[in-house]
């Protein structure tokens, strides 16, 4: 600031002209910075040469502060944003701002069901990157971030890429908040030289932010894969390290049918996919949890006690967190039946009868053809 006012002490008798030329093109220079207009380009620099005015004003004396924490879990990582505001103009020992962009995708992330081992691997990629860690002496990135979600349907594979998207979206790893989900037919053309082409287009829309491949074992086979997929692999493969800098891929599937398909037919996937997140079958207990859960996000309730039924009812329940969504449709059909003309104190309160009747629902639809399933259903209104 000291040079600024000396220089402007100098300029004393400038004239009237110099003075209103030197308002004009600080004008336009601070236009260009925060405008983008090209047009005016260069004119304080022109105008600095022309004067020989070397102006430039000392950085301010960044203030230094270490918070002396420790943290083990995503619920640390909690505690520290709510204990430390974050204040404009002080440099941490972290980058306590990117942690409050966060917050509410860390609480959601938290907040879901199980998953205990997928938790701690995300904490674990999180601070890797957040402390910018993976940036190496070039101010590049060092590291791959793509990452596969391996686990069997219905354990929320698809919401959890989904908040590590935003996650890191928010925190500056990723430049766009961008987050596109596909499958194979989002990516294989029907004719040879389409395929590349179509998957391409899929990767340069995703650029700065995150490309999620569900079921992503489905873009090739144990036995043979074909030419149509051998094709868009080799294309996914090409730019996982062609954009190390601004792509993230998450893929998601079965852990043994992506390592005997996906990772089969291109031998260059496997190394580049460093991060590996794990969802574990839910308990019954988990499985329980969860249809509390979503009883009360539809602002129902269950006036029964439900542990043992699930403990005993685990073995039918294959695709979990999907299978309770069913289940719970047809509790609540079953629910509306039993109801019917009764007072209103009675109704969104589910009973062990209407559980039980809905788990007899789920079953002869789960064992039924599609058209036995349409012919249960409609017996509902008969």
């Amino acid at each position: 600031m000291d040079n600024f006012i000396a220089y402007l002490d100098k300029q004393k008798q400038a004239t009237a002209f110099d003075a209103t030329q030197f308002m004009y093109v600080t004008n336009m220079h601070y236009m260009h910075n925060n405008l983008g207009e090209p047009k005016y380009t260069g004119l304080y620099e022109a105008w600095q040469k022309q004067y020989s005015a070397d102006i430039c004003l000392p950085p301010l004396e960044p203030i230094y502060k270490t918070i002396d924490i420790s943290a083990n879990t995503i619920s640390d990582l909690i505690a520290v944003i709510d204990a430390n505001p974050y204040e404009v103009g002080i440099k941490y020992n972290f980058d306590l701002k990117a942690l409050h962009n966060i917050r509410s995708e860390l609480v959601e992330l938290n907040a879901m069901i199980g998953m205990n081992t997928l938790k701690s691997s995300v904490f674990n990629q999180l601070i890797y990157f957040i402390q910018d860690l993976h940036i190496d002496a070039k101010n590049k990135t060092s590291d791959f971030k793509h990452t596969i979600i391996c686990g069997p349907p219905g354990t929320g594979k698809t919401e959890v890429a989904t908040i590590i998207g935003r996650m890191y979206s928010k925190v500056g790893i990723l430049k766009k908040d961008v987050f596109k989900k596909v499958t194979r037919s989002d990516l294989i053309a029907g004719y040879l030289g389409q395929t590349a082409i179509k998957t391409t287009k899929v990767i340069t829309d995703c650029l700065g932010g995150c490309l999620f491949i569900d079921e992503a074992y489905a873009l090739a086979n144990k036995t043979d894969t074909d030419i149509y997929s051998k094709e868009c692999i080799d294309t996914i493969c090409e730019a996982l390290s062609n954009h190390k800098d601004d792509l993230m891929v998450i893929i998601a599937g079965y852990e043994d049918e992506l390592e005997e398909t996906f990772f089969k037919a291109n031998c260059g996937l496997k190394s580049r996919f460093i991060w590996k997140f794990k969802i574990e079958d839910y308990s019954a207990d988990e499985m329980k949890r969860i249809f509390d859960k979503k009883v009360t996000q539809q602002n129902w309730s269950v006036d029964c006690e439900t542990a043992q039924w699930f403990e005993s009812k685990m073995d039918t329940f294959k695709y979990f967190g999907r299978d309770v969504e069913l289940l719970l449709s047809y509790v609540k059909i079953c629910h509306s039946r039993r109801v019917f003309g009764k007072d209103e104190s009675c109704k969104k309160k589910i009973t062990m009868d209407d559980i039980n009747a809905g788990y007899k629902v789920f079953l002869e639809n789960k064992n039924s053809k599609p058209k036995e399933v349409a012919a249960s259903l409609y017996g509902f209104y008969l």
